[in-house]
C-alpha cells in the first residue's frame, strides 16, 4: 500500500527527479525531504479502526476514545458500517487497519456481528467495549437478555466489582482479581462460544475472549472513560501493542 502512495506522489510531480548521465538519479524538489518525514509517518504509525456508531442521527466517532487515545502514537481510521452497504467496502476499510476497536452504542445490527466474524478470521487485533463486546458474543454462538434491574446501568465512576478468572488474558494483562468498573448497560451477554474470563458479584458475564487469537478481547465497561484508572490503561496498552 505505500509503495503505491509512493509511485502517487512520484505521479503527481510531488516528487520530481533529476537525471543525469554520469550520476544516478537523484530528487531535486526542496520539500522531498518533508515529504519522505510524512511518509516515514505515515508507514510506521499504527492505524487503529474505531468503528463508528449513531449519535444525534450520524454516523460518529466516539470522543471519549479520540481523547483516550491521543497519547498513543497511532493514527485514527474511522469504519462506517451499516446494512445497507456493501460489505466488501467494509472490509476494505478493515484491511487498512492494524487493529479494530469495535465501541459501546445502542445500534444494535446484523452488520456488527458479522464484522466480528471478519475480524475473528483473519485474526486481527480486536477489542470490544460494551456493545462492541456483546457482538462478540454474538457472532460466537451467543445470546443476549435484558437486564431485570438497573444496577449496570449508572453513571458513578465505578459501578462495581468484576472478578477476572486466572489463566486468562484479561488476567495476564492486569495480574489482580477483583477490580473495579464502571457500568452502563441494559443488556448482558447469557452465553458464547468464546472464552468467559470475567464475572461480576451478580454473575453478570463481564469479558470475554479467544487466548489463541493475537488480540481479541471484549469487556462489558468503558475503560475509555476511566482515564486515570491503571487497570483500564493496560487494557488499552496490550491491545496497542499487539496491533
Amino acid at each position: 500500500m505505500y509503495i503505491h502512495i509512493l509511485k502517487l506522489l512520484v505521479k503527481l510531480s510531488i516528487i520530481n527527479f533529476e537525471f543525469d548521465n554520469k550520476k544516478n538519479s537523484k530528487i531535486k524538489n526542496n520539500n522531498t525531504n518533508n515529504i519522505f518525514k510524512y511518509f516515514f509517518i505515515i508507514y510506521t504509525m499504527k492505524r487503529i479502526g474505531i468503528l463508528l456508531r449513531e449519535k444525534d442521527g450520524y454516523k460518529a466517532l466516539n470522543d471519549e476514545l479520540i481523547n483516550y487515545l491521543e497519547s498513543y502514537d497511532v493514527s485514527l481510521l474511522g469504519i462506517v458500517a451499516d446494512e445497507k452497504m456493501d460489505f466488501n467496502k467494509i472490509i476494505d476499510l478493515i484491511n487498512l487497519c492494524d487493529g479494530v476497536i469495535l465501541p459501546g452504542g445502542t445500534d444494535e445490527s446484523i452488520v456488527g456481528i458479522k464484522i466480528c466474524n471478519y475480524l475473528y478470521r483473519i485474526d486481527k487485533p480486536t477489542l470490544g467495549i460494551c456493545l462492541g463486546m456483546q457482538n462478540m458474543a454474538e457472532s460466537a454462538n451467543g445470546l443476549l437478555a435484558k437486564l431485570e434491574s438497573n444496577n449496570h446501568n449508572c453513571n458513578n465512576m465505578y459501578a462495581h466489582k468484576v472478578n477476572i478468572k486466572r489463566g486468562t488474558l484479561l488476567n495476564d494483562i492486569i495480574g489482580i482479581s477483583p477490580i473495579n468498573v464502571n457500568s452502563r448497560h441494559n443488556y448482558h451477554v447469557l452465553k458464547t462460544d468464546l472464552s468467559i474470563c470475567a464475572y461480576s458479584n451478580d454473575f453478570i458475564i463481564e469479558a470475554i475472549e479467544d487466548k489463541n487469537k493475537k488480540f481479541y478481547l471484549g469487556v462489558q465497561w468503558h475503560p475509555e472513560s476511566l482515564i486515570n484508572d491503571l487497570n483500564s490503561k493496560l487494557i488499552i496498552d496490550e491491545f496497542i501493542n499487539k496491533c
